[in-house]
């Protein structure tokens, strides 16, 4: 139970009223009038309401002094924090030298007569690099380290020569390897190709059982591509292939160091939409470089803003002209101090003054409102001054190096939203958000603070135990669970955790967490990034730390359900919905399990709480069969028949693949 906060006088406007009407007889017996209309009263009435505000604001004092408290424990409200996104520039055509976007470019959305444009910083440079083919290669696992076949690409340039991706007959798991010179870490590649009329015979060319990859080194071996167009409809006509390269990382194979791409034949190869013969290239294989990803955050950059001119005074307070004000960099955001005659002066900003001395040169700057403080002067028993921070000779210009400003929820924008370069770029066409913008967040308010200020007090502010870790890891926007691995415990394919490595499994928010799709649980880069800086700056020096998504299994329920014979269609119709909402419910990462509120990390699945589930429905007399089917691979499979209990790994969870609900009537003899 809480505890009661005291009302320290509880009296209304009427009680104030009667109160007094009830003391006129006392005080003044010839006022016999007492009704609202004699001029008396009404003076009673407007001193009455004017007691009853000094009242009002009496009450305020407990909820004052509980926020000087918070502000004495060091509670301070959160500033808004930016939302971040990767945005992809596009060139007008490929260059034969390298691209750079610099650091601090600008981009925003699409200026409207009722919403004005939100601004994106980008944060790196990106250099856009033309490919340089060392070679190509194809390469079937079935034949191990015999099974690598070189390809001599100038052959295309000869009439009637072509070059085979794939052994005859092609199954899955056979690649085409292309090795890079360079490093094309998140780049826009195309690869322009002349293709063998009817290579592709046998499969779909809207979905071909093809899937691109490069390398990422041990720890995550072979990574997909985003292909971003096909217009060789699976290798069937001459045409351009686009993808959007993640980060890649230089191997080693059949006895080349390079940096790999492939393009790999899926599972879907051994079902009938399959490869008959392996498809060809003739003519030409180019690569170029249509353009590059960097990440960027929703800010605008302000660079040497003078912020005024000290009197030579303590104490001083300045203001930024923009506000919110967004974390600062120690080494580019400060306050340079330029006093006539001297060389400027570097002051660093601190949390607040009670660890300085008279010659630390800082100051403190409140992101919120963006007022910036230098340190006070307090006047001691024995009559001396204690400063606290240095003061600036009188006529010294303060001019604050660089600072970003922006944040909210705003930033959030959808994906395509960001289209719109804010300064010319010599060679760049266009530009855009492929995915959601994620992590914007308003500032937070004084209500917020004051109900979350127990819970700050008992949470930990490092992180150490398994527990913390995870706690943290939920307090960075974008994030709606984690789980952290401890030592001996298998994260996927890598060996043991080890002593001083933390493995944190995490889980983003998506925007309809009621059936989530496989191209919605991804962990972009940027939000990863976020996590680790979130985590260090908390963690213990040396810890090793590692970020991933969880390993999902997909679940695909097929179930027959009988209900009387008395049942409608209309009650067979609702019968059906319902249970395909309940399971897509119950198996699922963020509303699923016992307590929707989502599926338990490392909790296995029982085919009874299937039968459970279903039982429980209105209506189901009983439930006459149900298959489930599991698949590591997405709701396209391929799928395996599951065991009665399926076991996940403790990084593991489960989701709803599709479910299949068929409903039929009691025969008359059942």
């Amino acid at each position: 139970m809480p505890l009661p906060t005291p009302n320290l006088d509880n009296r209304s406007f009427q009680d104030i009223v009667d109160e007094a009407k009830r003391l006129i007889p006392q005080y003044c017996p010839e006022w016999t009038d007492h009704n609202v209309s004699d001029p008396g009263v009404a003076l009673v009435e407007l001193f009455a309401w004017m007691t009853e505000m000094v009242l009002y604001r009496v009450n305020q004092v407990p909820d004052k002094n509980y926020i000087k408290f918070l502000e004495i424990l060091g509670i301070r409200l959160d500033p808004p924090r930016s939302a971040r996104a990767r945005v992809t520039f596009y060139l007008s055509a490929p260059q034969q030298t390298d691209i750079i976007i610099p650091q601090e470019t600008e981009t925003a959305t699409l200026r409207t007569e009722t919403a004005p444009a939100i601004v994106f910083t980008t944060e790196a440079d990106l250099v856009i690099q033309p490919p340089v083919v060392l070679g190509a290669y194809t390469h079937s696992p079935r034949r191990g380290a015999e099974g690598w076949v070189q390809h001599d690409l100038n052959r295309l340039t000869l009439p009637g020569q072509s070059i085979i991706l794939f052994p005859n007959p092609p199954v899955p798991d056979d690649a085409f390897y292309v090795a890079l010179e360079k490093d094309h870490s998140d780049h826009v590649l195309a690869l322009n190709v002349g293709c063998k009329t009817a290579g592709g015979a046998g499969v779909d060319p809207s979905n071909p059982p093809l899937k691109w990859q490069v390398w990422q080194g041990n720890l995550g071996q072979w990574a997909d591509c985003a292909l971003e167009h096909d217009g060789t409809g699976g290798f069937n006509l001459d045409g351009e292939i686009v993808l959007n390269v993640p980060a890649m990382t230089p191997g080693d194979f059949a006895g080349l160091h390079a940096y790999w791409l492939r393009c790999r034949l899926t599972e879907v190869q051994a079902s009938s939409l399959r490869y008959e013969v392996s498809p060809e290239f003739e003519r030409h294989f180019r690569t170029e470089s249509k353009g590059g990803t960097v990440g960027a955050r929703h800010a605008t950059t302000v660079s040497g803003e003078i912020v005024g001119v000290s009197d030579g005074s303590p104490g001083q307070t300045f203001k930024l002209l923009n506000t919110p004000v967004l974390a600062r960099e120690a080494l580019t955001d400060y306050l340079s101090v330029e006093v006539p005659g001297n060389e400027p002066e570097r002051w660093r900003e601190v949390a607040d003054f009670g660890d300085t001395g008279e010659n630390d040169r800082c100051f403190t700057l409140d992101s919120l409102d963006g007022t910036l403080a230098l340190g006070p002067a307090l006047l001691q028993p024995d009559g001396s001054v204690y400063r606290f921070g240095s003061v600036p000779p009188k006529g010294s210009v303060l001019r604050f190096t660089r600072y970003q400003h922006g944040g909210g929820f705003v930033g959030n924008v959808s994906p395509g939203a960001i289209s719109v370069p804010k300064t010319s770029i010599p060679y760049v066409a266009s530009v855009t958000n492929r995915e959601r913008a994620l992590g914007g967040r308003d500032a937070q308010s004084l209500e917020d603070a004051k109900l979350k200020a127990a819970r700050y007090l008992r949470s930990p502010r490092r992180a150490v135990t398994a527990d913390d870790f995870e706690f943290h890891a939920t307090q960075v926007p974008g994030i709606s669970r984690a789980c952290c691995l401890a030592p001996g415990e298998q994260p996927g394919d890598a060996a043991a955790i080890k002593p001083g490595h933390v493995f944190l499994i995490v889980l983003p928010q998506i925007d309809r967490p009621e059936r989530p799709q496989p191209e919605m649980v991804v962990l972009s880069e940027g939000l990863r990034q976020g996590v680790l800086e979130y985590l260090r700056a908390r963690c213990v020096l040396g810890v090793g730390l590692e970020v991933r998504l969880p390993e999902i299994t997909w679940v695909s329920v097929t179930a027959e359900l009988m209900v009387s014979q008395e049942s409608h269609l209309g009650l067979m119709g609702e019968v059906q919905q319902r249970a395909e909402t309940e399971l897509y419910r119950y198996l699922n990462p963020y509303t699923g399990g016992v307590r929707r509120e989502g599926w338990p990390f490392g909790r296995d699945v029982h085919l009874s709480e299937i039968y459970g589930i279903l039982q429980k429905i209105p209506s189901v007399e009983y439930v006459e069969a149900v298959r489930v089917e599991i698949s590591q691979s997405g709701v396209q499979g391929p799928f395996k028949p599951a065991p009665p209990r399926v076991v996940l790994p403790r990084h593991g969870m489960v989701c709803s693949a599709r479910h299949e609900i068929l409903v039929r009537r009691v025969a008359p003899n059942e």
